[in-house]
C-alpha cells in the first residue's frame, strides 16, 4: 500500500496522542486536587449532581439549537458580505466594510442588550421574544467574523487562476463557481469551524436576558447553595460539546487540505532532523538549541584560549 504523503506518519501521531492524553490526565488531577482541598469540610454532593444533570442537559440542547441556527444564518450573511468586500465597486465594498467594522468593533453583550431593548420597544407582544433576540444577536455577530473569513479565503486564491479561467472561455460566474469557490471553501473550513466553537461558548451570554440555555439552568440550580457541584457539571458539559468539535476541526483540516499547502514537519518513520523529541516538547526544552549553545561555548573557549598562536601565524604569513 503506497503511503499518503499528506497524511502524518504514525509515530508522531502516537506521540501527539500521548501528549494530549497526558495533558488531560494532568488537568483532571489538578482539578480533582483543588476540589478535594475545597471540600475537606463539605464533600461534593454526588446525589445532587446525579439528580439535576438532566436539567442542565436540556439547557445544553437549547444552546446547541440556538447556536446552530445562528451559525447557519450568519454563514449565509457572512458569505455575501465577504464576497462584497472583494468587489471592485466602491459602494458595495464600502457598505460591507462598514457592516463588518461596526459589528466587530462592538461587544456581543452590548449588541445583545441593544437588540433586547429594540424588540421590547417595537414588538412588546412578540412570542418567544427572548429567544428571537438571542438568535439575532448571535447571527449578526458571527456574520461579521465569517465575512472576514470568507474574504480572506477568496483573496487567497491567486488572481492568475481567474485570468486563466477567463482565457479558456469561462465567464466570471463560471470561474467563481468552478475555480475560486472550490479552493476558497477548502481554505476556510478550519477557521469557520473554530468560529462555531467560539459562538457556542458565547451563547452563554444569553442567560442575562432570560434564555433558558445551559448557563441559565446552572444559575437557577445555584440558588440551592450547591455552587461547586453545579458549575462543575456546567463546565463538564461545555467541554463535552467543544472538545469533540475541536477534533472534528482537525479531521476536516486534514480531509480538505489542498495538496501542496500542508508541509509536514516529520518524515515517515521518525521525526525530521532537528525536530524536538517527546521529552523536550513536554518539558519545554529545545534539545537542538541546547546542543547549538554548547557548541558555541566550546568554540568560544578555543578562540579565547589561543589568541597569541593565531596572531603569530598571522604575523608569519605577513
Amino acid at each position: 500500500m503506497t503511503p499518503n504523503p499528506e497524511e502524518p506518519p504514525l509515530r508522531p501521531r502516537i506521540e501527539q496522542l500521548g501528549e494530549k492524553a497526558g495533558a488531560v490526565v494532568l488537568v483532571v488531577a489538578v482539578a480533582l486536587g483543588l476540589l478535594y482541598a475545597m471540600n475537606l469540610n463539605e464533600p461534593l454532593d454526588l446525589q445532587f449532581m446525579a439528580g439535576n444533570y438532566e436539567v442542565l442537559l436540556e439547557g445544553a440542547v437549547l444552546s446547541v439549537l440556538v447556536t446552530g441556527a445562528a451559525y447557519s444564518s450568519g454563514m449565509a450573511l457572512g458569505f455575501v458580505f465577504g464576497w462584497l468586500r472583494t468587489s471592485k465597486h466602491r459602494i458595495p465594498r464600502g457598505l460591507a466594510t462598514g457592516w463588518v467594522e461596526a459589528i466587530r468593533g462592538t461587544p456581543l453583550f452590548v449588541q445583545l442588550l441593544f437588540l433586547y431593548n429594540v424588540l421590547l420597544y417595537y414588538f412588546p407582544t412578540l412570542e418567544s421574544r427572548l429567544l428571537v433576540t438571542g438568535f439575532l444577536a448571535l447571527a449578526l455577530n458571527t456574520s461579521a467574523y465569517q465575512a472576514e473569513i470568507f474574504r480572506a479565503g477568496l483573496q487567497s486564491v491567486a488572481a492568475g487562476q481567474v485570468d486563466a479561467a477567463r482565457s479558456i472561455g469561462l465567464t466570471y460566474w463560471g470561474a467563481m463557481r468552478t475555480v475560486i469557490l472550490p479552493q476558497a471553501i477548502r481554505i476556510v473550513v478550519p477557521p469557520l469551524t473554530n468560529e462555531g466553537i467560539s459562538l457556542l461558548k458565547a451563547s452563554s451570554l444569553l442567560f442575562y436576558i432570560g434564555v433558558q440555555e445551559l448557563t441559565y439552568e446552572g444559575r437557577i440550580l445555584t440558588f440551592g447553595g450547591k455552587l461547586v457541584e453545579t458549575y462543575l457539571m456546567v463546565t463538564a458539559i461545555y467541554l463535552a460539546m467543544t472538545v469533540p468539535m475541536s477534533k472534528i476541526i482537525a479531521w476536516l483540516e486534514r480531509r480538505y487540505r489542498i495538496p501542496g499547502l500542508g508541509i509536514q514537519q516529520e518524515v515517515r518513520g521518525r521525526p525530521a532532523r532537528g525536530a524536538r523529541s517527546l521529552a523536550a516538547r513536554v518539558l519545554g526544552i529545545d534539545g537542538a538549541g541546547l546542543r547549538m549553545a554548547a557548541l558555541m561555548v566550546r568554540r568560544g573557549r578555543v578562540l579565547i584560549g589561543k589568541p597569541r598562536r593565531e596572531s603569530r601565524n598571522e604575523s608569519g604569513m605577513d
